[in-house]
């Protein structure tokens, strides 16, 4: 009898563990919204949509926003999406400003800058989801300027090194 109620015991504790490893890799709300917003823009005239996760060109992509972000900081980024749009009509890129704007509900908004609008630097903005004081996930930032228009999301749990984290 005691071989038994070990093997179910062991049985009941491995569904649990099973259980709990598949809700820790649920998707977030953010992902979700931007695999909608890929899924809708994809086929449109002047939208060029990207999505890397790693095998597929992630750690090429890591290595190219090295030198904006920091190693420490894409270290922890499990999958990137680049939305560019600068030969997008006006009706949607201002489609694609809207779904920016609804960013809002379900992540944070930091300001990057000095709070100066610089025609230099155009309009970037940046939302992400706090884990904690050093820790973010669900990383966007929107850019336009003259010369072009993206929105880039990335997924993971992403560490914030000290210098970047007192400029938000």
């Amino acid at each position: 009898m005691k071989p038994f109620v070990k093997r179910m015991v062991l049985l009941v504790a491995l569904c649990m563990v099973t259980k709990m490893v598949g809700f820790a890799q649920e998707p977030s709300v953010a992902e979700l919204k931007f695999k909608e917003i890929v899924k809708r823009y994809e086929n449109v005239k002047g939208v060029d949509c990207m999505t890397v996760v790693k095998g597929g060109g992630l750690e090429m992509v890591k290595l190219m926003f090295n030198k904006q972000f920091g190693k420490e900081f894409m270290k922890g980024v499990k999958s990137i999406t680049i939305i560019s749009y600068s030969e997008a009509s006006a009706e949607v890129c201002q489609a694609l400003r809207k779904e920016v704007d609804e960013c809002q509900k379900y992540l944070t908004e930091f300001n990057l800058g000095d709070g100066k609008a610089s025609s230099e630097q155009g309009n970037i903005r940046a939302f992400a989801l706090p884990i904690d004081e050093r820790s973010i996930s669900d990383f966007v930032v929107s850019m336009e300027h003259e010369s072009g228009k993206m929105i880039v999301y990335m997924a993971g749990e992403i560490k914030v090194p000290e210098q970047q984290k007192d400029s938000k």
